[in-house]
Formats: C-alpha cells, structure tokens, sequence
C-alpha cells in the first residue's frame, strides 16, 4: 500500500476495497451481500467499498444472483479488461509477443523474425520496441492502459540482479541488452525477467489443474535443450537461477544437448544409414535431412526412420530416468521443436522408463509455441495485480 497512517479512514478504505477485490477475483461473481458475510464487514461499508472500485474501473456489474426468494441480487465480478499485459518470448529465431487481459486471456499476438546474423544491442534493443509498438498499434491499446510486462528470456537469468548468461545463438553478445535494468529503461511499465523454459514450465502447471504441492519438470528439446522445474507449485530457480540447465548433462559421455537437440538426432541418423549400409539416395522419400521429416517418415511408417526415432528415444528416456532419480517430478512435460512429436515418442519413452519405481505422468505441452509467452503473461499479470492493491 502507498504510505499511510495505519487506522486513517484512507488506509481503511484501501485495506477494505483490497480485500473485497481479492474475493471477487478467487471468488468469482458475487453480490454485496455475499461480500459482505464472507469479509464480516458491514453492507454500507462494502457497498461504499464498491461503488468506488466500480469507479476505477476494476469492478463491474454483471446480470443477477439465483436466490430463490425476493428480489434478485446483483452481481459484481472483476473486469478482466481494466488493464492489460505484455508477455515477449525472445526465441533464436523468432520473437512472439501478445497482450493480454488481466484474466489471462490473449486478445492481440504477433512474431517477428529475428535475423540469423548477430545483431548490435541497439539494432536488438530498436527491433522489440518496434514489435512492441505495432502490437498494441494494431490493437488499440494505449500504454497508459498497460500495468506491466514480462520477457522470457532464452539463457540463464539470475533471480536476484536479472543479470543474463549463457544466451543461445544468435542473441549471444546481448546480455547487457536483455538484463532486467537494460529492459526496464526501454519500457513505461514494470518489466520482469525470467528463463524461457521455466515459463513454459509455470504455464503448464497453470493450466493443469494440479495442486500447488505437485512437482513438474518441462523438458523442451529443439534446436537446443533446457529443463523448467517446478516444486510446490512454484519456479525453481537454483543458484543464480542455473537450475534446468540440461544441456551440460552427460549422456553416455556426450553433452546431453549435444546428443538430443535437432542436430544430435540428424547426426545419429546418418551415422545409422551409415552402420546399415543405407544409401543416402535410398532413405525414405519422406526424409530430407531434417527433424520434421524424419518424423513424417516415422507416421508413414519407414522402418529405417523408425529404428532412428527408437535409437533415439532410448536415448532420451535415459537421460529422464536419471532426472527422475535426483527429482521425482510427478509430471514431464516435453515441449520444444522435437518434443512436440508426442505421437511418435510419448509411447516409445513410456516403455523406456518402465523400470522407474515412481514412475512420473508423460505428456506434451498443452500450448505448444506459445507456452514461454503465456508463462509470460502470468507473471506479468501477478505483478500488475500487485501495483493495482498498493494503488
């Protein structure tokens, strides 16, 4: 809350108006009598207490109440569209932007493609104002309208300073760019900072269902591999924010990325062509020496595309039986350019964990590439809703 007097009839107010709007945003729609019995404060006061968060806009009236007796009553809920977010996915070759309501829900979304050379911080910095700029344009959004905003960021992000290490390519050389204070000069609103995949992980778990005790790890496996953790319903960070960075894992003396990401299956292909005496002008007509084609072939069902992908599956589900080991996440969710596959590879890495003593759920992300933005969007929306309570 903004300073005040503890008791002043201004500090009171403002206690009241907090809490009647958490109610009737946990609550859903609610009438001033209902409010009134579950806070214990008296139908003047809430009354009072709404008619003035109606007037800043966070509250509206919405149809009536289905008491059985008398008059009906009317109900109130949280307008979704009192203010809005901004929620940026900086990826390796795109970035995707979208704004979104305070409920969550995206009502504008845009990528733009970022240039496989290396580009200057100011080029960087000049190409997402601009993408930022023609979003809420194209929507009709005012920046005055906007509470906060939130990036996910392809590298480590330290929780504390929001300093950033270990960028993929090609935003390496950024990462002053991309720091939180570096992000926070370039916007009019609060901007948070935070790993790409754990805000894939946050918005998978969101949108679940499950308990805020359950564990989940999100593995996403494309062009490179990072994991998102989380415990207790919350991001697990680890030191320096480090914690999911699967790629420096040891799988059979390789680099885990090294032996899962796009390029490790396209090289484990070839060297299998190569061991089978495969001719490369006799592989699947399917197969054109990438992923996704090696994936069609699979579903066309070719043998040869389809000992790769068994190949590599064991490969993938030993790297998930040794996270098991430490972790024992109640749920994996894979994501990612390879890890979206979930009909190729979902009943292959079920078989290849069966030893597993706990053995965890296996699914494939929900939201797909959108999953970063709209982990995005959460976080952005936590800390609007804190601005809006000290208001």
């Amino acid at each position: 809350m903004k300073s005040q007097s503890a008791g002043t009839p201004r500090a009171m107010r403002s206690l009241n108006e907090a809490l009647i709007l958490d109610k009737i945003i946990t609550g859903g729609p609610q009438s001033r009598a209902d409010l009134s019995r579950q806070i214990g404060l008296s139908k003047p006061t809430v009354s009072s207490a709404i008619a003035h968060l109606i007037g800043r806009g966070l509250v509206r009236e919405t149809g009536r109440g289905d008491n059985t007796q008398g008059r009906k009553a009317t109900l109130l809920e949280f307008n979704t569209k009192c203010f809005y977010v901004i929620g940026v996915d900086l990826g390796a070759t795109r970035i995707r932007i979208a704004l979104a309501d305070m409920g969550g829900q995206i009502c504008h979304y845009k990528q733009l493609a970022v240039p496989k050379d290396s580009m200057a911080d100011m080029e960087f910095e000049a190409l997402l104002v601009q993408g930022i700029a023609e979003l809420l344009e194209e929507s009709g959004v005012a920046w005055e309208n906007i509470k906060a905003g939130a990036v996910g960021i392809p590298g480590i992000v330290d929780p504390a300073s929001g300093e950033v290490s270990q960028l993929v390519t090609p935003l390496k050389g950024l990462e002053n760019t991309l720091s939180r204070t570096s992000l926070a000069r370039l916007f009019p609103v609060p901007v948070m900072t935070e790993n790409d995949v754990n805000l894939a992980a946050l918005a998978e778990h969101s949108s679940s269902g499950e308990t805020g005790s359950s564990s989940l790890l999100y593995f996403s496996i494309g062009e490179g591999t990072g994991g998102g953790i989380i415990l207790g319903g919350q991001i697990f960070r680890g030191l320096g924010g480090g914690a999911g960075e699967l790629a420096d894992m040891k799988l059979g003396g390789e680099r885990l990325e090294d032996v899962l990401s796009a390029s490790g299956l396209l090289r484990l292909a070839s060297r299998m062509a190569g061991e089978q005496g495969v001719d490369q002008h006799h592989l699947p007509a399917e197969f054109s020496g990438s992923p996704e084609t090696l994936f069609e072939a699979v579903r066309s069902g070719d043998s040869w595309a389809q000992s790769v992908i068994e190949a590599y599956c064991a490969r993938l589900a030993e790297a998930l039986t040794t996270i098991c080991a430490v972790l024992a996440p109640e749920t994996i969710i894979l994501g990612g350019g390879l890890g979206g596959n979930g009909d190729v590879l979902l009943h292959r890495l079920e078989s290849g964990i069966s030893g597993l003593n706990r053995k965890p759920r296996l699914l494939v992300s929900r939201h797909r590439e959108k999953d970063v933005v709209l982990g995005a969007i959460q976080i952005a929306a936590q800390a609007a809703f804190r601005h809006i309570r000290e208001a």
